[in-house]
């Protein structure tokens, strides 16, 4: 079913009978929230169950990646960003407290570590507490640490953005940046993706062009090429949002989504717009080479299986909800040794 290599967002804090309509009809692989779902952890509770229960049990995504973008703010407190806890050292607990929060509040999947290189002027500017700071080496043992404590928690991780968006100058929310072509450079991009996308088992695509001019989620030299090629990677590639304005010039939504999917995204993100989803579902189905839908279908049903038993195996603590806040609340105002 085509429908299960798509992950959908919902409007509000409660899922609408015209939504459930669409859903129960196209049943994705994946529902993600933000923080327009998100409004008391009672709610979430019921939304998460809610979701859950419908047909095909789409797994229930969320960017936790703390500073910046956290989600679960308005709940839990403030987490420390990506940054501060590599800076001092603490991205395992980082992982772990993201993983316990994703995990009693009902998410399978956090979006997250960023893996891209912090540089002056391009990632510093726009993507800033996102990213780890030092080398490929340091970024990659920084996002090794967090997807341990995160998976210790039964939760699945993704490490983005593909082939890195470190170089990138521009946002990719609202428009096409252009990376230069750069041999060596290129290598330091790629080294903390290759380090962390076995464990992670999920790589998310971003829109970021090459000197092309054609974004790294619609072109098959880099989702496919590059990522399965140069690194071998056989998990599950997963597209950035594709409404965002760096797709702007690139047809319609629907257009997008299957070319996307053609140039090997597996699992196809469509975060916003829910009315539109259905013709998505059936532009990828018309436009798509049976072969690569299987494909696509295979990856993303092997990631689901991870999943399974990162639950399995998993250790989440057993204490009250408050608990876990004290603890949020102490990594954020921790210190580290230069401090």
């Amino acid at each position: 079913m085509t429908s299960r290599l798509f992950g959908v967002g919902i409007e509000g804090t409660e899922l609408a009978p015209r939504e459930r309509e669409i859903l129960e009809a196209h049943p994705p692989w994946a529902v993600i929230l933000f923080r327009r779902n998100i409004e008391s952890i009672e709610q979430v509770l019921a939304l998460t169950a809610t979701l859950r229960a419908l047909s095909g049990r789409p797994r229930l995504c969320v960017d936790q990646e703390g500073g910046p973008v956290d989600r679960l703010r308005g709940l839990l407190g403030p987490s420390i960003s990506f940054r501060r806890a590599a800076e001092r050292g603490l991205t395992r607990r980082a992982g772990e407290l993201a993983g316990e929060a994703c995990a009693r509040l009902g998410f399978d999947v956090n979006l997250a570590p960023v893996v891209d290189r912090l540089l002056p002027g391009a990632s510093e500017r726009v993507l800033r507490d996102r990213c780890a700071p030092g080398g490929p080496s340091e970024i990659a043992r920084a996002a090794s640490d967090f997807l341990t404590g995160l998976h210790a928690r039964g939760v699945g991780s993704c490490v983005k953005h593909f082939p890195g968006l470190g170089r990138a100058r521009l946002d990719t929310h609202r428009e096409l940046p252009v990376i230069p072509a750069d041999a060596e450079e290129e290598k330091l991009d790629l080294a903390p993706f290759r380090a962390t996308s076995p464990p992670a088992k999920a790589v998310m695509i971003s829109h970021a062009a090459g000197p092309d001019g054609i974004p790294a989620s619609l072109s098959s030299a880099r989702a496919t090429g590059l990522l399965r090629g140069a690194l071998s990677f056989d998990g599950a590639a997963f597209s950035d949002d594709l409404e965002m304005g760096a797709l702007a010039a690139f047809g319609s939504l629907p257009e997008r989504c299957a070319a996307a999917s053609r140039a090997g995204c597996d699992l196809l993100f469509v975060c916003s717009r829910l009315a539109d989803y259905p013709d998505c579902v059936e532009e990828v189905n018309a436009r798509v080479p049976p072969a690569r839908l299987e494909e696509a279908a295979r990856r993303v049903n092997a990631y689901a299986r991870h999943l399974d038993a990162l639950r399995g195996a998993a250790s989440v603590p057993d204490r009250p909800v408050s608990e876990l806040i004290a603890d949020i609340a102490a990594l954020y105002e921790s210190r580290g040794p230069g401090d």
